[in-house]
């Protein structure tokens, strides 16, 4: 296991203020921060800073296109129900590269992974359970105010059918 960063031995707020510059630098000024730091009692050299702030620009990169891919299956999906699928497929997706990224299967990687795989198929389960709630209860709905309406029994069948998705 490799040594611990220097830079995760900072004081929590100290952290979130190199953070905060090295943003402010457009992740550059390595030196300049190391000084601030031994000027704040932190023996911490250049290269440490430069390994942080590259993990830095990595960390709110991934999160960016985390951020646009959402944006784009809201746009796509329209429906909650598909968005919340789409997401559990890509949730899934990312943990079996983790899976396959195991090179054995007593990597620590593995149990957090299957973990989490549990659980996106157990919340998979619940919003199909109920989307199927909400389509039986807009079903139900409709055949009331059908039959209220003097609407056939066919076209009733034909409606209750199409909001079911057996059209």
């Amino acid at each position: 296991m490799p040594p611990r960063s220097k830079i995760s031995t900072l004081p929590e707020d100290v952290r979130r203020e190199l953070d905060q510059r090295l943003i402010e630098r457009g992740f550059g000024s390595h030196a300049d921060l190391a000084d601030w730091l031994r000027s704040k009692g932190y023996e911490i050299a250049r290269p440490s800073v430069q390994r942080h702030s590259q993990q830095l620009q990595t960390r709110i990169e991934k999160i960016q296109l985390a951020t646009q891919g959402a944006e784009a299956l809201v746009g796509a999906a329209g429906d909650t129900g598909a968005l919340a699928d789409a997401s559990m497929r890509l949730i899934q997706e990312r943990m079996w590269d983790v899976l396959m990224a195991s090179e054995d299967n007593h990597n620590k990687k593995l149990s957090p992974a299957a973990r989490a795989r549990a659980h996106t198929a157990r919340a998979s389960v619940m919003v199909q359970q109920e989307r199927r709630k909400v389509l039986q209860e807009a079903s139900d709905a409709v055949g009331a105010a059908a039959r209220s309406q003097g609407i056939s029994p066919a076209l009733e069948k034909m409606l209750r059918d199409a909001i079911e998705g057996r059209a």
